[in-house]
């Protein structure tokens, strides 16, 4: 019983809360009786559920909703509550009535949990089954869109972090996470199943070619995300393979109408059945899909047109220099993003700023009301009317409409900055996934790639590519030099003085001490972050590059011993260093 009713109402109800205390969830009574979707309360079934997701979860889940990805970590775990409970109109929060919210209603909610992970682990296997449960139907060849969001609506109900990291519930999750693995990237456990003979795995070429049939496959309609005109290759003067690059996510183009540069994830897609709109992955590409439209179930699949292997190494280097620039801008955009907090300081700053800018008639519309300065009208005029300003009325409404176009300004400018990241990504993949070009990667793609290795994700670039750099080059050490590993080696990890002239960056010189950090890191360089300047990055890399990392550390033991140095931490994995060694030891 609780003796007194939640009455916060300005952050998520934590350890303060007395609802929260008492281990029971909030009622109607508590927040002044304000509705709950009004407030930050995150004390109901629902509620605490988001709590325990991760923000880039969270965010994700708002982005296959269709909602805003934009705010604070409270706001958004809010936001995709409230989404959770209108889902199940209402039933989500069950338990919220009565007393203390601690009645059948939560009892009955936990039940159909266990419920629901107990049929998730007796299905074992049937993946299209498993991803069903999540209450919305998928099958085995639903496109990658519609399986995320099967997967994301389930492992929010059965997640560990959940459901106090119970046995059954990290069984469950693990049979929701490989049914989504399976049916979204079925190619890579059908090469894993054949290729697998017991042998060690040999390395991945650098200019390994894809070729697939075309049966059952079309070149689909794509058009422009703003003026809506078909995409077409021809009337660019493009080659056919275009369609190529562009739906692997390697290349943006132009549109020929508004000019707008997009690629395929923001790009709009029609089924070629029943021309209406679906979601499009990269991953998808290589796939037999269904749009999702609930009058067709016919499948189909991508057109790839022949193209040679000249011109494929033509666009690698073309989608390599692209990238080195998209790298180069964004660090450019963080420093002057940095630069521009310093200055603008506190929000009332900014709208005094604004006021000022009215008054000397170089903003149209009052910041405050929106009222139009219009043509004749002087700063006189601008002045008297700041002056009598308030009507809180017309206040609320203009900044709500300022907020709205904010919102959409930045789901526009997220939506550009997811595709120019999933470009970068699928260029790494077409490069051949090396290792020593993790730098052209961008934070997010990167913690994504951590969490496959169950990595922390916390620190700058630099830290994570050397994390991901070192758990990838130890893990296909294994598979070439002991074998018996069941994956088939997917990346590759020449080292810096090995790799070919192209693979490096153009011209290092040009690069920020931030951008070589993350380029010796790729190559897992030693260098130390907080006194190493660029020009002591330029020269280790330049030694790296001209000599070899292991040349640059043959030592044998005696002569370690004599003059007192140890052999570094990278001595032990470098295997040009261990094969002079075991040289030496054995003179």
């Amino acid at each position: 019983m609780v003796n007194k009713p939640c009455r916060c109402d300005n952050k998520p109800c934590a350890s303060t809360c007395p609802c929260f205390k008492a281990k029971v969830h909030c009622t109607d009574n508590c927040h002044g009786k304000a509705p709950w979707a009004d407030v930050a309360c995150l004390n109901t079934t629902t509620g605490l559920k988001v709590k325990g997701m991760k923000p880039a979860e969270v965010r994700k889940a708002l982005c296959d909703a269709g909602l805003s990805p934009v705010g604070d970590k409270n706001e958004l775990q809010k936001r995709l509550a409230v989404h959770f409970t209108s889902l199940s109109g209402g039933k989500g929060e069950e338990d919220v009535g009565g007393e203390g919210g601690s009645g059948e209603g939560g009892q009955k909610s936990g039940n159909n949990i266990l419920d629901l992970m107990e049929a998730i682990t007796s299905n074992e296997g049937d993946f299209a089954f498993i991803l069903s449960l999540s209450g919305k139907i998928v099958k085995a060849t639903s496109s990658k869109a519609e399986l995320r969001k099967a997967y994301f609506l389930l492992s929010a109900k059965v997640h560990p972090d959940k459901n106090s990291n119970s046995a059954l519930s990290k069984k469950a999750f693990q049979a929701v996470l490989e049914s989504f693995e399976r049916l979204a990237n079925p190619e890579k456990f059908e090469e894993q199943e054949e290729e697998d003979d017991g042998k060690p795995a040999k390395k991945r070429k650098k200019t390994e070619r894809f070729t697939r049939g075309n049966g059952g496959c079309y070149p689909t309609r794509v058009r422009c995300p703003r003026c809506k005109d078909t995409w077409n290759t021809k009337d660019l003067g493009l080659e056919d393979a275009a369609y190529n690059f562009l739906m692997q996510g390697v290349k943006q183009y132009l549109c020929g109408g508004c000019f707008l540069r997009f690629g395929c994830m923001t790009a709009l897609h029609s089924c070629p059945h029943c021309k209406k709109p679906f979601e499009y992955d990269p991953d998808d590409y290589h796939r037999k899909i269904t749009c999702g439209n609930s009058k067709c179930d016919r499948t189909f699949g991508f057109w790839m047109f022949t193209v040679s292997e000249k011109r494929e190494k033509e666009i690698r280097r073309e989608v390599k220099e692209e990238n080195e620039k998209l790298a180069k801008t964004r660090a450019q955009q963080r420093r002057r993003g940095a630069r521009a907090d310093k200055r603008v300081g506190t929000l009332s700053n900014e709208e005094r700023v604004k006021e000022q800018l009215f008054v000397l008639s170089l903003l149209d519309n009052c910041p405050r009301c929106g009222w139009l300065l219009e043509r004749g009208l002087h700063k006189e005029d601008a002045r008297e009317h700041l002056k009598n300003c308030n009507d809180e009325k017309l206040i609320k409404a203009y900044q709500e409409s300022l907020k709205d176009k904010e919102s959409k300004e930045n789901s526009k400018k997220l939506a550009q900055e997811s595709q120019e990241e999933m470009s970068a990504f699928k260029t790494w993949e077409y490069n051949g996934r090396q290792v020593g070009q993790l730098w052209m990667l961008s934070e997010n793609i990167l913690k994504i790639e951590c969490k496959k290795y169950n990595l922390e994700t916390d620190g700058p670039k630099h830290v994570l590519i050397s994390k991901l750099g070192r758990v990838i080059r130890d893990r296909e050490r294994k598979m070439i030099t002991m074998g018996g590993e069941d994956h088939k080696s997917t990346h590759d990890i020449t080292p810096i003085h090995k790799v070919d002239a192209e693979d490096l960056p153009a011209n290092m010189e040009s690069m920020e001490t931030e951008e070589l950090q993350c380029v010796a890191a790729s190559y897992g360089l030693d260098f130390d972050h907080t006194s190493d300047v660029k020009v002591d990055l330029l020269k280790k890399l330049e030694s790296a590059r001209l000599k070899g990392t292991g040349l640059l550390m043959i030592l044998d033991d005696q002569s370690d011993k004599k003059k007192g140095r140890k052999r570094k931490s990278n001595d032990d994995e470098d295997p040009d260093y261990k094969m002079v060694a075991e040289a030496n030891d054995s003179d």
